[in-house]
């Protein structure tokens, strides 16, 4: 049971809906709110704590803040090499579900779904760091998800989302947001003008950028198409 709990930990992470500095709620509360046990959450707390995504504060019981792993560029580049074709099937499989999801959006997209896109990219734009990016990110193309109002799709895109954690880490933080800021402009705007093809050749553009640039980060060729 405790390994749902670190799973869905983990995902909040890597989604940027915790972000590093963040204080857990008190115990009491985030167990009801997880629907477990205390004992299944301490325990859950305990290897989250081991694996560094979670940092007991000295001088406050029981207060426990969100961090990250610490990992070195040169050990995050050996990682990223070991699982390289993995990481190619995600970015395969996110083409593939996000392009369509933004047709879909385009012809779906209500004031309120708008609304939660342009408020995605003005978060964006003022982002000082690589997890406030994640967040900002996430919350863009999650939108996009909610508003092809395709729940299967959805659920899709939220996990290869969580998948790409490491992949977006390694990129040089100016560079990516420059870049994306141009591509997810292009993405908000033929959504807002009804343009299912635009849309979905926009963020099909996007998702191949995002695999082009990671492979030169690594040093590795571009990957067949």
């Amino acid at each position: 049971m405790y390994e749902r709990v670190v799973d869905r930990i983990h995902r909040a992470i890597h989604l940027g809906q915790l972000l590093p500095g963040d204080k857990l709620p008190p115990e009491r509360v985030l167990a009801e709110q997880l629907k477990v046990s205390r004992v299944t959450l301490r325990e859950a707390l305990r290897v989250l704590e081991g694996e560094g995504y979670v940092q007991t504060r000295l001088g406050a019981r029981g207060s426990q803040t969100v961090s990250t792993p610490p990992i070195s560029t040169e050990d995050m580049r050996r990682r990223l090499l070991s699982r390289l074709d993995a990481t190619d099937s995600i970015l395969e499989f996110r083409e593939a579900t996000e392009s369509h999801a933004a047709r879909l959006a385009a012809a779906r997209r209500d004031p309120a779904d708008l609304e939660a896109l342009e408020g995605a990219l003005t978060e964006m734009s003022v982002t000082r760091n690589v997890p406030e990016f994640r967040r900002s990110d996430s919350a863009f193309h999650l939108a996009v998800a909610d508003a092809a109002r395709n729940p299967m799709l959805r659920s899709a895109i939220e996990d290869a989302r969580a998948a790409m954690f490491l992949p977006i880490d390694a990129f040089p933080f100016n560079v990516m947001l420059t870049s994306s800021m141009t591509s997810h402009s292009e993405i908000f705007q033929a959504i807002r003008d009804s343009n299912g093809r635009g849309a979905e050749d926009a963020m099909r553009a996007h998702i191949v950028s995002v695999h082009d640039e990671l492979r030169i980060v690594l040093g590795v060729k571009k990957a067949a198409g």
